[in-house]
């Protein structure tokens, strides 16, 4: 390949990267990693209850204790995530109060039935485990209360029989009333985002709608499809444009 077919490769690989890039930022603020991250189909969701066509292969869900150092302007940045990647917290800066002769906060993390707490209301179903959110001070064992709110993604599954356009994190401190969050939703990587003002529950709902999906217990989304065909796209056409410039030269 000449060299001017080199730059225009180069500028056309810039251009495909920028437009993926563009492409995966639009379909939410989850998905604006770098596009090496990987374009695939996320794993399988883990269930504390599992529908019964899912039941022989699932696997539980994990928990988590998390410590969370504390220091004068109490306790610092943090962001526990679970073993099977299924729930991420982003505790800001001072998100607990620091306490004399205490050290930091154990921050756990437990999956639950939501089929064990009230109903998040009318015209909404519940998307995969429920999650339980508690803290306590170390060494003492005290309960730790929030003093600015925690920010929490959930992946969430979909099935042939359980699928929605938008999704929300929706939040309870009893796991009896709940409120929806407003955060964002990513479909591309079945991941829901939202604030947690109070200690208690979190998990995912919305409105169940009727569009076909392809199931896997937690599926990849149309929008992941349409990135590998554009990526694919992107590769035939400067195959095909180092072929044409290298004809030409052999001509000359």
């Amino acid at each position: 390949m000449s060299r001017r077919a080199a730059v225009v490769a180069g500028l056309l690989c810039t251009a495909a990267y920028a437009g993926l890039a563009a492409l995966s930022g639009h379909l939410s603020p989850l998905a604006r990693g770098p596009l090496l991250d990987g374009i695939g189909p996320p794993q399988d969701y883990r269930w504390v209850s599992p529908p019964p066509d899912l039941a022989a292969a699932n696997q539980p869900p994990s928990s988590g204790v998390f410590p969370i150092p504390l220091d004068p302007n109490g306790s610092r940045p943090a962001t526990p995530v679970t073993s099977d990647n299924q729930v991420t917290v982003i505790v800001p800066q001072g998100a607990f109060a620091k306490k004399a002769g205490q050290i930091e906060v154990s921050l756990t993390i437990d999956p639950v039935d939501p089929a064990t707490l009230g109903s998040p209301g009318t015209g909404l179903t519940i998307f995969g485990n429920a999650y339980r959110l508690d803290a306590t001070y170390q060494p003492s064992g005290d309960p730790a209360k929030l003093v600015l709110p925690l920010d929490a993604v959930l992946i969430y599954p979909v099935t042939p029989n359980l699928h929605a356009s938008v999704h929300q994190l929706t939040t309870s401190p009893d796991g009896q009333t709940w409120t929806a969050q407003k955060g964002s939703d990513s479909l591309a990587q079945q991941q829901a985002e939202g604030p947690v003002p109070e200690l208690g529950y979190v998990m995912v709902t919305g409105e169940a709608g009727a569009s076909p999906v392809t199931p896997s217990g937690g599926s990849g989304g149309s929008s992941s499809t349409a990135i590998i065909l554009l990526v694919l796209a992107a590769c035939v056409g400067l195959i095909g444009l180092g072929l044409i410039v290298r004809g030409r030269g052999g001509a000359h």
